[in-house]
């Protein structure tokens, strides 16, 4: 298959590619569906693994290409990506400062620890949009501080300028997919945050002519928000590969489980973390990957997935913010 992109990216080695794609017949049996696999981003490599690293490879390489000493970047407290940005960093080499969503004296586990361990410099801000341009604001103040202080620091923001970066990184992922006999299945799953995961899924599919539907299941924002987004930041994406594909709000479904809160457990996430645990040694979060099992169940339940679609789910990792949600699972047998 011709490369995705025109020329070559700039990327570093961080990962183990490609992921493996596992059967689950017993977790598709307890929830109705005809054929389950599942694609195991959580086994990808450095600092946990996940679903972000194969966005900061490039991400990454992209600050060396430009002779940034540091990142900087910003997200929630609990937040996969910085927390796999920060042990990526810190594996080759540069420096990292993160701004997280939350309040100092926030008790240092799961990401937040990891974060700590990693060496990151982390600072708090009680704003709580991602899209605010305050938050950008504030991360050229601490870009401004470190170039003071010498240091060469590279910002990135996934719902800023690094967007096409990580929708370009995730289109050459869905090369993959297909290379593993993906292209059999009819439906695929995504945790949506940012959602360049799925938005560089869907453009990949849809420049190849091959794939499963994409389903994505937003954990974070109203679909209203979202769904437009993704098709901005997926035409972002391809300027970026140089290929002339672009998304419409057609291409791809998109289902709302972000009650009772961004980064709150629901009912329904906390159970499907225990089924997946049960039925399959499955390790979820409760809540991204737990949340997209809890949509991906809904969905079946209701028929917005039908009961014989053979389904793909990506298991975006987040282990680490299962510890951060223990009391949630008290009183298990």
């Amino acid at each position: 298959m011709e490369a995705l992109a025109k020329t070559p990216l700039p990327r570093v080695d961080l990962a183990r590619f490609p992921t493996p794609i596992e059967a689950a017949p017993r977790l598709a049996a307890a929830i109705g569906a005809a054929a389950l696999r599942i694609k195991r981003e959580d086994l990808a490599g450095a600092a946990f693994g996940g679903n972000k690293l194969r966005q900061i490879e490039l991400i990454l390489g992209d600050a060396k290409a430009k002779g940034a000493d540091m990142v900087i970047s910003t997200a929630a407290a609990q937040s996969n990506f910085c927390r796999a940005l920060s042990g990526s960093a810190a594996k080759i080499g540069l420096g990292c400062a993160l701004l997280l969503r939350g309040k100092p004296g926030t008790p240092r586990i799961g990401n937040l620890l990891l974060d700590h361990v990693f060496g990151a410099e982390v600072t708090f801000t009680d704003l709580t949009d991602p899209w605010d341009p305050a938050i950008r604001a504030k991360l050229d103040e601490i870009a401004d501080a470190a170039r003071a202080k010498g240091r060469k620091p590279l910002i990135v923001q996934l719902t800023g300028d690094t967007a096409g970066l990580g929708v370009a990184a995730w289109a050459q992922g869905a090369d993959e997919i297909l290379a593993q006999g993906g292209e059999t299945a009819t439906h695929m799953v995504v945790a949506c945050g940012s959602s360049l995961t799925l938005a560089g899924l869907a453009l990949g599919f849809k420049h190849r002519g091959l794939g499963p539907r994409l389903v994505g299941v937003s954990v974070q924002q109203p679909a209203s928000r979202l769904v437009p987004w993704i098709v901005d930041v997926a035409a972002r994406g391809a300027e970026v590969l140089g290929i002339s594909t672009r998304l419409t709000e057609s291409d791809f479904d998109m289902i709302e489980m972000t009650g009772p809160g961004y980064g709150v457990p629901s009912p329904e996430s906390i159970a499907a973390v225990r089924l997946a645990g049960r039925m399959q040694g499955l390790v979820l979060d409760p809540v991204y990957s737990g949340k997209a099992l809890a949509g991906l169940i809904a969905a079946l339940a209701d028929r917005r997935v039908p009961k014989n679609a053979d389904v793909l789910f990506l298991h975006s990792g987040g282990a680490p913010g299962l510890f951060v949600h223990a009391s949630v699972f008290e009183g298990d047998a």
